[in-house]
């Protein structure tokens, strides 16, 4: 679905309505994580319904490496060809080499969303393992975004900021679903961490457009919503 130009988004149930989300800045696609399906199918249609094919996806780029962000990631990089980037502390986790860090099985609002809580808890949920090709890091540039580090959900967490969209793409540092918030501190490793750097996301007065990880993006007016969640 374009939710403004040259941004789609893309969502599924599964994984806690999960998003990724699909830029076109005119010299190709880029991709913004891959939901939880192996398959990607979501993806796929999305790509097929814009008249676009997987041969017209220059770069994958992943917020972080929870199987509801990465498990269509191995199959889009086959069907495309295109480079998948990450942080460096995120590589091993994408390769298959290392399982994502485990979180406490306590529950924790919201109850919403305990039981991908506990899936992370008990180390459930494998994707089909992808290498990196690219390691990213605070001030790189991929497509038309650039990087932001934004350590707390995991401790390499990637923020994306298109400054002539004025958006902000922030993974799960910040959630609208099921409420408007700062994460879901049940599956974040870090909150305190991640609550700094939903104030480094305030840095971007002049954001519209906020797309995050679990839940709708936000179309208008951003940059005012972020602040209320650090006041």
């Amino acid at each position: 679905m374009r939710i403004a130009p040259g941004i789609f988004s893309m969502g599924q149930k599964e994984g806690g309505h999960v998003h990724a989300f699909l830029l076109d800045d005119g010299n190709g696609l880029t991709l913004i994580d891959t939901m939880y399906d192996d398959d990607a199918r979501h993806v796929l249609a999305e790509l097929q319904t814009i008249g676009r094919t997987p041969a017209d996806v220059r770069h994958i780029i992943l917020t972080h490496a929870h199987k509801s962000h990465v498990g269509g990631v191995a199959a889009l990089k086959e069907a495309s060809g295109a480079p998948v980037y990450a942080h460096d502390w995120e590589v091993d986790i994408i390769a298959g080499r290392r399982e994502a860090t485990r979180v406490s099985a306590v529950p924790r609002r919201p109850l919403a969303v305990y039981q991908l809580q506990l899936g992370l808890a008990l180390g459930l949920g494998k994707h089909k393992p992808c290498e990196v090709d690219h390691r990213l890091k605070a001030g790189s540039r991929v497509g038309p975004l650039e990087v932001v580090e934004t350590p707390g959900h995991t401790p390499g967490s990637l923020s994306f900021w298109w400054p002539e969209r004025r958006a902000l793409f922030a993974g799960d540092v910040i959630a609208t679903w099921p409420e408007f918030a700062a994460g879901w501190p049940g599956l974040t490793l870090a909150n305190d961490r991640n609550l700094r750097s939903v104030h480094q996301l305030t840095d971007f007065g002049d954001a519209e457009i906020l797309c995050v990880g679990h839940g709708d993006p936000i179309t208008e007016g951003a940059a005012s919503r972020i602040k209320r969640l650090v006041r």
